[in-house]
């Protein structure tokens, strides 16, 4: 088992000192919600009302590069107004603006309920208040491109997979196992060369770095949003939101549609459980690391595209589901589990506006996909395939509504399924257990007024995969579940502009 402990401080400063040369502004692609890849300095497009993070709210920063790669407390930006900062707080907040002091504030309610399939219908509800504050050093004491960011999060809440439906994955991507208030992510930024390089690091996780598309949390499903990456998170290879560690990343962007970013992190998941403030390496079981490139079409294509290609690994060591040293199943001669070295996987992402409604520009339908699959056979998830479409503006007279439909289907890994076919034939079920599951998601965005967003939505599960109950006599039934998530941007509604 590798181990890293006094070495961790300083390697992550190493890190922050090396990547605050790669941020690169952000390019949002003309479709709701947009992307957050590089645009090497170029002005992006006008934003669509879902791009909160391309309004031009206040002035970029003198270096010509922006913070659009730091550690968010919400991946997807879903507000947006082409219009200046407006509310009750709007002039204070434009003159700390102007003085680079930005502030955070989003609560997020997501409800879903069941009434069919699972281990039990039920329902549950849970909310999180991501907040924080970006803090621009180059305003504040003359240093170029620099950024300093800081986010909490508190979760809390019921879970409708894990009270009742007795599925992995969930129905609610804010609920959170643990309930309370942390320091979700505190890193420091630096742009170089104009933008083109951008390193940042501190306290943070790699899945707020890698894999990421604005995209993706239009839906509710923990499938899609944060990230499309049930195979890292669930098996336990990349941390995420909001469990931070010691890390960092650089990100190198030599062209307008081209960028490599690398970055390493400690593997901690003993963190998970406290409030975030807990700095010390005690419980650290090895590192994790993530490689990527991303290719994108020109600033102003008149149909944007996005492709990712990435890989990752962890050296922490990972116990065997199914056999015992002895290489023997478990559950019949018992022992301690196998432990194996570490665990790798990688992905291929990617999104393209396929046609406009209308021929409207800003109605693009957004048409998105790609796989994720681990190289082990002996964690619980091998691999996922997902594809999916959003509309902006489906409607001519409701420009700033989304309309979203994806699917996933999710492959368990071959130890896993027969831990779960021991576990079930041990307590007297004959049922089979399933290789994989596919999971749906339909929903519709409604922008109800600035800053707020309801989203109903319908999710469907095929094949569930009772990890969480594996000694379920009966394998559950398809489930189907309807869903609700209110999000209001309290930032946008008083009128505090956003760090560009």
């Amino acid at each position: 088992m590798t181990r890293m402990h006094l070495a961790w401080p300083v390697a992550a400063a190493v890190l922050l000192l090396t990547e605050q040369a790669t941020a690169q502004p952000t390019v949002p692609a003309p479709v709701a919600p947009s992307t957050t890849e590089p645009s090497n300095g170029e002005s992006p497009p006008p934003p669509t009302p879902q791009d909160r993070s391309a309004v031009p709210a206040v002035r970029r920063a003198r270096t010509g590069s922006n913070s659009a790669n730091y550690p968010k407390p919400q991946v997807q930006s879903i507000f947006a107004s082409s219009s200046p900062a407006k509310g009750p707080l709007s002039k204070i907040g434009q003159s700390l603006a102007d003085k680079g002091v930005y502030f955070r504030f989003l609560a997020v309610d997501e409800f879903a309920g069941s009434v069919s399939g699972g281990q039990g219908t039920g329902v549950g509800n849970s909310y999180a208040l991501p907040f924080g504050a970006d803090l621009d050093l180059d305003r504040m004491v003359g240093i170029p491109g620099a950024f300093v960011h800081v986010s909490m999060n508190t979760s809390r809440g019921s879970s409708l997979s894990a009270d009742h439906a007795g599925n992995a994955i969930s129905f609610q991507t804010r609920y959170k196992t643990y309930h309370n208030l942390r320091l979700a992510a505190l890193a420091i930024e630096q742009n170089l060369f104009d933008g083109h390089v951008n390193i940042s690091g501190g306290r943070v996780s790699p899945l707020t770095y890698f894999n990421q598309s604005a995209i993706y949390c239009t839906f509710q499903s923990n499938s899609v949003c944060f990230n499309p990456a049930v195979v890292p998170i669930q098996d336990r290879a990349l941390g995420f939101f909001p469990y931070g560690t010691w890390g960092g990343r650089i990100k190198v962007s030599p062209s307008k549609t081209f960028y490599v970013q690398a970055g390493v992190f400690e593997a901690n998941t003993t963190l998970n459980a406290t409030n975030g403030f807990d700095w010390s390496t005690r419980g650290s079981t090895g590192h994790q690391t993530a490689v990527e490139i991303g290719f994108q079409s020109p600033p102003k294509a008149a149909n944007p595209w996005h492709l990712r290609i990435g890989g990752y690994h962890n050296t922490s060591d990972v116990g065997d589901p199914y056999l015992n040293t002895e290489r023997q199943p478990r559950i019949a001669a018992a022992g301690a589990a196998l432990m194996h070295d570490g665990q790798a996987g990688g992905y291929v992402m990617g999104d393209v506006v396929g046609w406009h409604l209308g021929g409207d520009a800003k109605r693009p339908v957004t048409v998105f996909g790609g796989v994720i699959a681990s190289a082990n056979d002996y964690l619980p998830f091998k691999g996922q395939a997902i594809a999916g479409v959003i509309a902006t503006g489906p409607f001519k007279g409701r420009p700033d509504d989304t309309l979203g439909l994806v699917g996933s289907y999710i492959r368990l890994g071959s130890r896993q399924v027969d831990y779960l076919e021991a576990a079930r034939a041990r307590a007297g079920g004959t049922d089979p257990v399933r290789l994989g599951e596919g999971v749906f998601e339909l929903n519709y965005g409604i922008a109800v007024a600035r800053g707020v967003r309801i989203n109903p939505n319908i999710q469907y599960v095929v094949n569930p995969d009772n990890l969480p109950r594996p000694t379920a006599v009966h394998q559950s039934k398809n489930i189907l579940a309807f869903g609700l998530r209110v999000s209001v941007d309290f930032a946008t509604i008083l009128g505090l502009p956003a760090s560009k």
